[in-house]
């Protein structure tokens, strides 16, 4: 599974970098425009029958949330090893898209997925500033304010089974993905995923980087 997790509350207890003490959990600024909807936007960038006619691919997804200390525990269940069919967090929607490759319009598919009033006052409620301690010097104030934060923190699940039939390879390329993105790393919910099938069948996956550092 390709993550890009926030440390854990267990996890920053022992690996927590110095800094001032916070003294409140701030969410998201009112300023902060809360997306409406996530963009999921895949490419296939290439294949060896992509020209082909009778090439085509298609995509079933789920599109799921979950908080930072759910998806702990699941990680410590082994709910996201490889192999692992169990799918945790919160369904947003699931859907589905199909095209021919032939044309090189067709080679990308933009799945559209809205957000309703609870989901976006999730999103809302996402602390805005990570909490941070004096290593070895954690009060229980801190220890209060890093339970609230890994409660309220938002992670986008994205489980898509991708099914592409090369023509001139005659065969079909499943290829199935768990992906975790964090809104603090994506506070537009803006995502892309980009892959490449080689001519011996194998094939590469590429997932977009966080738009927003920890320290922004």
């Amino acid at each position: 599974m390709i993550k890009i997790l926030s440390l854990s509350f267990a996890t920053i207890l022992f690996l927590a970098a110095s800094s001032t003490p916070s003294n409140l959990l701030k969410s998201v600024q009112a300023s902060q425009e809360i997306p409406k909807a996530a963009t999921v936007r895949i490419t296939l960038v290439n294949a060896p029958g992509i020209n082909n006619e009778g090439s085509r691919w298609e995509i079933a997804y789920e599109l799921r949330i979950i908080n930072q200390a759910d998806d702990w525990k699941a990680w410590k269940l082994g709910k996201f090893k490889a192999g692992s069919e169990e799918r945790v967090g919160e369904l947003i929607k699931e859907g589905s898209g199909k095209n021919p490759l032939r044309f090189p319009e067709n080679r990308q598919m933009v799945f559209k997925i809205p957000f309703s009033p609870e989901i976006q006052e999730r999103l809302r409620n996402q602390p805005r500033d990570q909490v941070k301690h004096t290593a070895g010097k954690i009060t229980p104030e801190e220890i209060q304010l890093l339970k609230e934060q890994e409660i309220k923190s938002q992670i986008f699940l994205f489980y898509p089974i991708i099914n592409v039939y090369d023509a001139k390879l005659k065969k079909n390329i499943i290829i199935p993905q768990q992906l975790s993105w964090n809104f603090d790393g994506y506070p537009d919910a803006q995502f892309e995923i980009k892959i490449e099938i080689h001519d011996d069948g194998s094939y590469s996956f590429k997932s977009s980087l966080p738009t927003r550092k920890p320290s922004d």
